[in-house]
């Protein structure tokens, strides 16, 4: 045991990934770090833990990893893997979890989709702060400049002692030298997702990808990452909305003799 914070790496891209390798070095050199992520590809799995019997278990395997004092593979999404950290799977309570560095952006309110930004919603849900990292898509892929910026995000985040508590980055896949900075970034309309297709004939939907700037708000994550900026966009869990200023039985037609 150390006096350094706890940190969880996961993704939704796999234990093999570079992506999540990357990461767990860049923030071992300031963190304790502890890996557990999916054995298997696990994108577009949001906060799901998956489905399981809880007395069988879930399949667990121990991982060596030179830059993490603990790494596991785990049989189910990213969600899984930070709900039993929160219980005491790992040993005590990381004091932040960091998911990625996930391969493609995610940006827009697509991201409740997304198994990267899920796991760290669902870290919030334990009073964890959580931290998740994306990167667009390049050739090559520049898993560098990411990992250069989440140990300075990994230490701004475990200071704060007020929100916000989760954080969602976007990397654009540049060189280091040629980013063009750091926004504050709204989210955008959806993401990447623009078109959507049924041909029942065929028995298949189909969707069309891409970035759709001319639907988007210049202010939007989607947008300043494709022009090269690196961005951070705060989130909230899920919270109850106010009460409707109404009674709770104006809402559904029940029997009047039924108690409200």
């Amino acid at each position: 045991m150390t006096d350094r914070p706890r940190v969880l790496v996961t993704n939704d891209d796999g234990i093999e990934s570079t992506g999540l390798r990357t990461l767990a070095k860049s923030l071992s050199k300031d963190f304790d770090v502890i890996v557990a992520a999916p054995a298997a590809d696990m994108s577009g799995t949001g906060t799901g833990i998956g489905r399981f019997d809880h007395s069988a278990g879930v399949e667990l395997t121990p991982i060596d990893l030179d830059f993490a004092d603990q790494g596991f593979s785990v049989d189910g999404p990213p969600g899984l893997a930070v709900t039993a950290a929160a219980l005491g799977a790992f040993g005590e309570m990381p004091d932040l979890v960091f998911s990625g560095i996930n391969a493609g952006i995610n940006t827009g309110h697509s991201i409740i989709h997304s198994g990267t930004v899920g796991a760290v919603l669902t870290a919030n849900t334990f009073s964890m702060k959580g931290v998740a990292i994306s990167l667009a898509q390049s050739d090559p892929w520049h898993w560098e400049t990411a990992a250069h910026f989440a140990p300075a995000a990994a230490t701004w985040m475990c200071r704060r002692k007020e929100g916000p508590h989760v954080l969602n980055i976007n990397v654009p896949g540049l060189p280091l030298d040629e980013v063009r900075g750091v926004h504050w970034a709204d989210l955008d309309e959806f993401g990447y997702f623009r078109v959507a297709t049924a041909d029942p004939e065929a028995g298949r939907l189909q969707f069309v990808v891409g970035p759709g700037k001319e639907r988007s708000d210049p202010a939007s994550d989607t947008v300043l990452c494709g022009e090269g900026y690196v961005t951070l966009t705060p989130l909230r869990t899920v919270e109850p909305a106010p009460f409707p200023a109404v009674e709770a039985r104006a809402v559904v037609d029940i029997p009047v003799s039924v108690s409200s």
